[in-house]
């Protein structure tokens, strides 16, 4: 059987002007991964990456532990099918025309007046959630929107184009973000769209799930362990 890793990136920077950079922690969480990964293994076999900066990034650094070491470490393959879906863009062009809404209204209120970045990220997050939901239901309507059935689609084209690297024994590594992530649970698990959503929002940054796969035949192995991030304080979703 062939073996996925999938790594979510590091943390971003939420509430910065790009939040496509890693933040410090971000940085830092990807390089204690790769120090993890140079002295303990998987030594991937194939290495791929989404085409958003923190998601190549967070490849990079992991990489960079490698240079001096005995494993080589792959030239990563760009696979655009693992980039996350525009959901910052999503909120910016509905929320606004929702604002009347009882529950999106109230929560987008709550975000903008949070007085701490802990209390603005953890009522972004409720906000975002609902959101999702109503995206997840097909009841969004907005200009240039990728809609759930074609981002769900384009992910799983990705995963397909992954495990047909199906030599015996292969090891592959993804870097990617949440969305992508949902989606592989969802066929791993057999779980509806909204289940997915909800597991995958418990995946903290540089965390590594862990998938095994034969043809069709795809099975969880492990999820969201973080043996190079001992210390909890390290722990982020955001």
């Amino acid at each position: 059987m062939g073996t996925l890793v999938v790594v979510r990136h590091g943390q971003a920077s939420l509430f910065a002007a790009d939040y496509d950079e890693l933040s410090a922690l971000g940085v830092a969480q990807a390089q204690r991964l790769g120090d993890h990964w140079r002295e303990r293994g998987p030594h991937p076999d194939v290495v791929f990456t989404g085409p958003a900066r923190r998601q190549r990034d967070t490849a990079r650094l992991c990489a960079a532990a490698y240079a001096d070491a005995d494993h080589v470490w792959p030239e990563p393959q760009l696979l655009p099918e693992l980039d996350e879906h525009d959901g910052f863009g999503m909120l910016r062009q509905v929320v606004p025309g929702l604002a009347r809404d009882p529950e999106i209204g109230a929560l987008a209120q709550q975000a903008n007046d949070a007085s701490d970045h802990g209390r603005r990220a953890a009522a972004f997050q409720r906000l975002f959630e609902v959101v999702m939901g109503r995206w997840l239901r097909g009841e969004l309507d907005a200009d240039g929107l990728e809609s759930w059935p074609v981002f769900a689609a384009r992910v799983e084209r990705g995963l397909d184009r992954i495990v047909a690297h199906d030599g015996p024994g292969a090891t592959i590594a993804a870097f990617t973000s949440v969305g992508p992530i949902a989606v592989m649970l969802r066929r791993a698990l057999g779980l509806d769209d909204g289940a997915a959503f909800r597991t995958a929002w418990r995946i903290r940054n540089a965390s590594v799930t862990r998938f095994v796969f034969r043809g069709r035949q795809f099975t969880l192995d492990g999820m969201n362990v973080l043996p190079h991030l001992p210390d909890p304080a390290q722990w982020t979703f955001r």
